[in-house]
C-alpha cells in the first residue's frame, strides 16, 4: 500500500471511542467515510515511546496489511514529532471490542464461540508472523468485533520487526501491558513470535473465565511471580474446562518458548477442532 498523507481538516470527529496512554481513538467522517480516527496524545511523558509507537503503527509493513482479521490503516499524518499532532485514520470496524464482550452478562460464549474467537485471532498471528512481525500487545481491547461478529486484531504500536531492518531503533521505548506480557520479556529479553502465544493464552483463559487476569495483585508482585515462580492465572474450580483446551492454554503460557506451539501450530489445532465441533 501507498501511505496516504492526508489533512487533518478534512476528518470531522463525531464523538471519542476510547482513550489510551498515547492517544485517542475517534468515530469520524472522511471524504464521505465513516471511519476510527486516532490522534496522539501531545502533552504525554513519555515522548521517544509515543513517536515509537506511531512510526510502528504507520510502518509501511503495517499499511500494508490485508488480512480479513486484521484492521486497515487508510491514511496517515505526516507529523515527525509529537507537536505535529501524529493521527492516522482506519477502518472503522465497531464500538465494540472483545474485552465490551467478555464484560457483557447477555453475550453467550460456549465452547464453539470459544474456539471460533481464538481461531480468529490466531489467523491474524499467523499472518503477522509469517511477515517476522510480533504484535506485542494482544489482549481483549485490541481486538474489535465487528457488526457481523468476526473480531480484528488492531493497535499495531507496540509491534517490532524480528529482522533487522536499517534505521530500526535499537531500543524500544514500548512495554504493552504487563498481564500479558511473556516471561521473557519481563525480564528485558528480545522479543519473538512465541510471546504473542503467551499474550494469547492469557486470552485463552480470558474466553474461558470472563475474568480480569491477577484481579486485585499488586502489578510489581505479578511481574516478579510471573518471572520468578511462574504464577499464571487459575481457573476456577466451578468451570469446566476441556482438557485439550486446557492444554493449549497451558502451553501457550509455558515460560520455555520452546514449549509453546507457534501461531501456525495453534492455526491447525483450533481449526481441527472447529472441523469436529
Amino acid at each position: 500500500m501507498v501511505k496516504v498523507i492526508f489533512d487533518s481538516n478534512e476528518v470531522e470527529i463525531v464523538r471519542m471511542l476510547g482513550s489510551g496512554g498515547f492517544g485517542a481513538v475517534y468515530e469520524a467522517n472522511y471524504r464521505n467515510q465513516k471511519v476510527a480516527f486516532k490522534r496522539l496524545h501531545t502533552n504525554t511523558k513519555n515522548k521517544k515511546a509515543a513517536m515509537q509507537s506511531f512510526e510502528a503503527e504507520t510502518s509501511s509493513e503495517v499499511l500494508a496489511f490485508d488480512h480479513p482479521n486484521i484492521i486497515k490503516t487508510v491514511a496517515v499524518s505526516s507529523a515527525t514529532s509529537l507537536e505535529d499532532e501524529p493521527c492516522l485514520i482506519m477502518e472503522f470496524i465497531s464500538t465494540r471490542n472483545l474485552q465490551h464482550v467478555l464484560d457483557d452478562p447477555d453475550e453467550i460464549i460456549d465452547e464453539q464461540r470459544r474456539i471460533e474467537i481464538a481461531f480468529e485471532i490466531v489467523s491474524a498471528l499467523v499472518y503477522l508472523h509469517e511477515r517476522q512481525i510480533a504484535h506485542l500487545d494482544l489482549k481483549p481491547v485490541n481486538v474489535l468485533i465487528s457488526q457481523d461478529n468476526v473480531c480484528k486484531l488492531g493497535d499495531f504500536g507496540c509491534c517490532q520487526f524480528l529482522e533487522e531492518k536499517p534505521n530500526t531503533p535499537t531500543r524500544s521505548y514500548l512495554t504493552g501491558t504487563f498481564a500479558y506480557r511473556a516471561p521473557e520479556l519481563l525480564k528485558g529479553e528480545k522479543p519473538s513470535n512465541k510471546a504473542d502465544m503467551f499474550s494469547l493464552s492469557i486470552v485463552l483463559w480470558q474466553l474461558l473465565t470472563r475474568d480480569i487476569p491477577y484481579k486485585n495483585l499488586n502489578h510489581q508482585v505479578v511481574i516478579f511471580r510471573v518471572v520468578a515462580c511462574n504464577l499464571r492465572p487459575t481457573i476456577p474450580s466451578h468451570i469446566e474446562v476441556d482438557n485439550k483446551y486446557k492444554e493449549l492454554m497451558s502451553n501457550c503460557w509455558s515460560g520455555n518458548l520452546d514449549e509453546r506451539p507457534s501461531s501456525h501450530e495453534a492455526l491447525q489445532t483450533l481449526k481441527h477442532w472447529l472441523r469436529f465441533a
